[in-house]
C-alpha cells in the first residue's frame, strides 16, 4: 500500500460532504433497526461492481437466501453482479469462532475491493467482554490484511457505540437515526468520527447533522444548502417588472437582491411575482417558479388570461418549476432540488410563492427562519435576483406590518388593500444598501397586470 485513496462512496450527497472516503478503511455504519442501514451498504456495493470494484456481501441473517435475494432485487438501484454469501445468524451467536475462519475463507476466495458485514453486531455475542475483544481484534487484523473499504454495519443506539469494541477499531463511524416530527419522520445522518478527511472540513463535517432519505429508489444525502465559497456580488440594477416601481428603489433591484413581497391574500402578490419573472425572461434570462399552491398548467392558464405566454418560455428552456404539496415536502430535499435546477439551468431569477405554506412543513420559527435564510444566502452567492411572498395579517396602514422573515430579505414591499377607500396601496420599507422611497403610492391590479398610479399619494 503506497498511499491512501479518496474513492466514491456511491450514495448521492455523501461525496459532496466528505470529498470520497478513504481506501482502505473500516467504517462502521450504526443504527436502530429501520433507519437504512442495508440499504445505504448494498446501494454503495451495488455502485461500486457498476465501477468495476469487486464487491462482496456477507449479511447475518436468519432468511433463506432466496427470499433475501428477492427483497433485495425489490430496490431499483441493486446490483446482483456482486458477491453473496450469508452466514446463519443463529449460528454465529453459538459458535462465533467457527464463523470468523468462515468470513476469514470467504473474504480469502472472493478478495473484494468493498466488504459489507451486516450486522456485526451479532458475532461474538455469546462471549464475555474480554473474549468479545480479542474476538474483534482477531477480525480487525484478518481485514487489515486486504487493501480494501470495510463497512460494519451495526445495530447499536448512540449511547453503546462509545464502548463497543468495533468502534475503537474503525477508521469512521456513520450514525443514522430517525426523529419524529409532528406527521414527519426525519432521518439524520452524523459522523461521530471520521478518520482521513481533509482537517479544514473536519469541525464543520463532525460537528452537524444530515438529512437524508430512503426509498426504492435508494439513499440519499442532502448536504447543507451554503453560499458558494467566492462570492463578487453584481450591484448592476435590474428592473422588477411592474412599470413605476423601479423609481421606488431609486432604479430598481440590486441583481444579487432578494425582495419580499408582503399583503393578505388578494393584494396580487402572485401577479407581481409573475410580472417579476416575465420581465426577465423577456430579456432571456432563466427563470425559476417555487409554488406550493398551483401547478406550472394552473400557472400557464392564469397568466393566458392576462395575455402572457409562460409556455414558450418552457419550451425553450428558460422557465423552470418546483411545485411541491407543503404537506408531503422534505426540506431538504426541496433545497437540494432548488440548487441542481439552479445550477444547470444558469438560473438569474427565483418566484419563490408564499413562504406561508413552508410552516406546515416546517412549523418551528427558528427553524423556518434558518430554512429561508440558507435559500436567501445562496442565491445571494449566485447574483440571483430573489422574490419572495408572503401572507400577513390586516393593517390599518402599510408600513406597520410586523413580519418575521422581513430581517433577512435585502428588501420589503407591502401591499395593502383599502377597505375606506377601495383602493390598493404599496409602500416600500426596506431596501438595504440603497436608498428607497418611503411614499405610499396606488396600484391597480388590471387585465394585463399590476399598473402603478405615476402620483405620490403621501
Amino acid at each position: 500500500m503506497d498511499q491512501l485513496k479518496h474513492i466514491s462512496c456511491g450514495i448521492k450527497g455523501l461525496d459532496t460532504i466528505l470529498g470520497g472516503i478513504m481506501s482502505p478503511s473500516t467504517i462502521l455504519i450504526a443504527g436502530s433497526a429501520g433507519v437504512g442501514k442495508t440499504i445505504m451498504s448494498l446501494q454503495m456495493l451495488s455502485n461500486a461492481s457498476k465501477n468495476g470494484e469487486k464487491a462482496l456481501y456477507i449479511p447475518i441473517t436468519t432468511e433463506n437466501p432466496e427470499k433475501l435475494k428477492l427483497y433485495n432485487s425489490t430496490l431499483d438501484f441493486y446490483e446482483d453482479s456482486f458477491e453473496v454469501h450469508p452466514i446463519n445468524r443463529q449460528l454465529a451467536e453459538k459458535d462465533p469462532l467457527t464463523t470468523l475462519i468462515e468470513i476469514g475463507n470467504i473474504i480469502e476466495s472472493t478478495k473484494p475491493d468493498r466488504l459489507v458485514i451486516d450486522p456485526i453486531t451479532p458475532l461474538g455475542y455469546g462471549f464475555i467482554e474480554q473474549e468479545k475483544r480479542r474476538f474483534f481484534y482477531t477480525l480487525d487484523s484478518m481485514l487489515q490484511e486486504r487493501n480494501m473499504i470495510t463497512f460494519l454495519v451495526g445495530e447499536l443506539q448512540k449511547s453503546e457505540i462509545h464502548n463497543s469494541v468495533v468502534s475503537h477499531l474503525s477508521d469512521g463511524i456513520v450514525y443514522l437515526t430517525r426523529e419524529d416530527r409532528n406527521t414527519r419522520a426525519d432521518h439524520r445522518l452524523e459522523f461521530i468520527k471520521m478518520r482521513g478527511i481533509d482537517p479544514g472540513k473536519r469541525s464543520e463535517i463532525t460537528s452537524h447533522k444530515y438529512l437524508y432519505n430512503i426509498n426504492s429508489s435508494g439513499f440519499t444525502v442532502y448536504p447543507h444548502l451554503r453560499p458558494v465559497k467566492e462570492i463578487n456580488l453584481d450591484d448592476t440594477r435590474v428592473e422588477i417588472g411592474v412599470p413605476g416601481l423601479d423609481s421606488m428603489f431609486e432604479g430598481g433591484l440590486y441583481r444579487y437582491n432578494s425582495l419580499l413581497v408582503a399583503g393578505v391574500p388578494g393584494t396580487g402578490k402572485k401577479l407581481f411575482g409573475l410580472q417579476f419573472i416575465l420581465q426577465g425572461l423577456d430579456n432571456n434570462e432563466a427563470a425559476m417558479i417555487i409554488t406550493f399552491e398551483d401547478t406550472p398548467h394552473q400557472m400557464i392558464l392564469d397568466s393566458r388570461r392576462i395575455g402572457w405566454n409562460l409556455e414558450k418560455y418552457i419550451d425553450n428552456g428558460l422557465l423552470h418549476f418546483i411545485c411541491t404539496n407543503p404537506n408531503q415536502l422534505y426540506p431538504a430535499e426541496h433545497a437540494d432540488r432548488i440548487k441542481e435546477i439552479t445550477e444547470l439551468n444558469d438560473i438569474k431569477r427565483v418566484f419563490f410563492d408564499g413562504t406561508n405554506h413552508m410552516e406546515i412543513s416546517i412549523p418551528d420559527i427558528l427553524e423556518l427562519r434558518g430554512y429561508i435564510y440558507s435559500i436567501t444566502s445562496y442565491l445571494k452567492s449566485k447574483n440571483i435576483t430573489s422574490l419572495f411572498t408572503t401572507d400577513i395579517a390586516p393593517s390599518e396602514c402599510p408600513g406597520n406590518e410586523k413580519i418575521d422573515i422581513s430581517s433577512i430579505m435585502d428588501s420589503v414591499l407591502i401591499l395593502h388593500n383599502s377597505k375606506a377607500r377601495d383602493r390598493r396601496y404599496m409602500c416600500v420599507t426596506k431596501s438595504r444598501g440603497a436608498k428607497h422611497k418611503r411614499s405610499i403610492k396606488e396600484y391597480a391590479i388590471t387585465e394585463s397586470g399590476i399598473k402603478l398610479r405615476t402620483d405620490t399619494l403621501i
